[in-house]
């Protein structure tokens, strides 16, 4: 029946991705999940840090002043990361506080560098699970498919083709009452303490995140969702609203230390 749903693991990025196919045969669905398994592949070779061979890899071992001929890939998520760190006042920090204002981004010569005045150290953690899926869902009208759910372990998941009813993971989701969201062409992502503990810190002080117990982020990108629920975590409310009001497609979810949900955004 074409109107089964399909599911499909792989393990990348250090995490299980998922791919949920609906509307087509099996064996299409499979053969449509490996080809977005590889583009995921692609993409954690591209924005690796352990690699010194990878664009990331190259770009942490300049030094300040020197630059690198990067792909197209780790420009677009680069611009994306500069966004998210500019629209956050810098509390997503793809350096983690250790230097993102001297990164220098040069599209039209396809180089990244470090200006004369420092250098940092690119982690891309925050934003290359959402990426990973952003560039995968590219390739699906090459093969005619379009309801499909594509999920980054307990990260961030992107919904498209048609409305999808999907769970929200974690405690706080539960405590809060919100174990249930409706996406359409949208991406959610979720951080919190009740993963990872005190493991997102405060670029700024270097201390753990304590403003929030847990934040999502629903955007029609998955990568600016992932970037943007670590840096609600540390944005007040006002911040926040500020933000979803300059950019309606942003909707945010805050677990406030009293553990009350608060829904900011369209």
């Amino acid at each position: 029946m074409k109107t089964q749903a399909y599911h499909f693991e792989h393990e990348a990025m250090t995490t299980g991705f998922e791919v949920i196919v609906a509307g087509q045969e099996r064996e299409y669905a499979r053969q449509v999940s490996k080809a977005l398994f590889r583009e995921i592949d692609y993409i954690e070779r591209v924005l690796t840090k352990y690699d010194p061979g990878s664009d990331i890899g190259q770009i942490n071992l300049l030094k300040p002043g020197e630059s690198v001929r990067v792909g197209l890939e780790t420009l677009d998520c680069l611009e994306i990361a500069a966004w998210a760190y500019r629209v956050s006042g810098g509390l997503f920090d793809p350096t983690l506080g250790t230097g993102f204002q001297w990164l220098e981004i040069n599209r039209a010569a396809f180089s990244v560098g470090w200006k004369k005045g420092g250098k940092g150290e690119l982690d891309l953690g925050g934003i290359g699970k959402g990426y990973a899926l952003d560039k995968a869902a590219e390739i699906l009208p090459d093969w005619e498919v379009g309801e499909v759910v594509l999920n980054a372990g307990t990260s961030t998941v992107l919904a498209l083709g048609r409305s999808w009813t999907l769970g929200v993971g974690g405690p706080w989701g539960e405590r809060c009452g919100m174990t249930e969201i409706e996406l359409k062409d949208q991406a959610l992502s979720g951080s919190g303490t009740e993963v990872k503990g005190d493991h997102i810190l405060n670029p700024k002080t270097g201390k753990p995140a304590a403003r929030h117990l847990a934040a999502w982020a629903v955007h029609p990108s998955a990568a600016k969702s992932d970037a943007l629920s670590t840096a609600f975590m540390m944005m007040d409310q006002d911040r926040i609203k500020t933000l979803c009001d300059a950019e309606p497609e942003i909707t945010a979810f805050v677990v406030n230390p009293d553990e009350s949900l608060i829904r900011i955004g369209v």
